[in-house]
């Protein structure tokens, strides 16, 4: 089933920006992706396929959002890196008050004296509402394909 060009537009420009925001580095603006109540996790496709909830990231409410973000800014300690959040094979449909969307995803990393790599490969697997501010993050899942996570994981993807 397809969407109107005019919504996925917005999906687009949605997952463009946010892409954007964690690749810029600006953290402090990560939870204005979302809407509330909301739900954020980063899982392995094993667990997602068995339904267990061990997660590596979850984060069930704004304030758990927020509060990752301000650890990423303030607490953690890593080397400087650079991000690229590629999104792709973008999929939605209209559901009981929220667009399913599933696309595909891809996070290189550049360190200062390595060559760039790949973190992480994996799919989106989302609800999206349309609030007074415009589309948002109702859930963000994660699912990375990998059994193995470089431990150099900080950011959301």
């Amino acid at each position: 089933m397809s969407i109107p060009a005019e919504l996925r537009n917005e999906l687009e420009d949605l997952y463009a920006e946010y892409a954007d925001a964690l690749d810029s580095g600006a953290f402090e603006c990560w939870s204005d992706f979302f809407g509330e109540p909301c739900l954020y996790r980063i899982v392995s496709k094993e667990n997602h396929e068995r339904a267990l909830p061990m997660s590596l990231v979850r984060c069930e409410s704004m304030g758990m959002l927020r509060d990752r973000a301000l650890a990423l800014q303030k607490l953690n300690v890593y080397g400087p890196r650079a991000w690229r959040h590629l999104t792709s094979h973008l999929r939605a449909t209209e559901a009981a008050g929220h667009i399913a969307v599933r696309a595909n995803f891809a996070v290189f990393e550049s360190l200062h004296d390595q060559t760039t790599r790949v973190l992480v490969a994996g799919r989106y697997l989302d609800k999206v509402v349309r609030t007074d501010a415009g589309l948002r993050f109702r859930e963000k899942v994660c699912v990375y394909d990998s059994a193995l996570i470089p431990g150099s994981l900080v950011a959301p993807l």
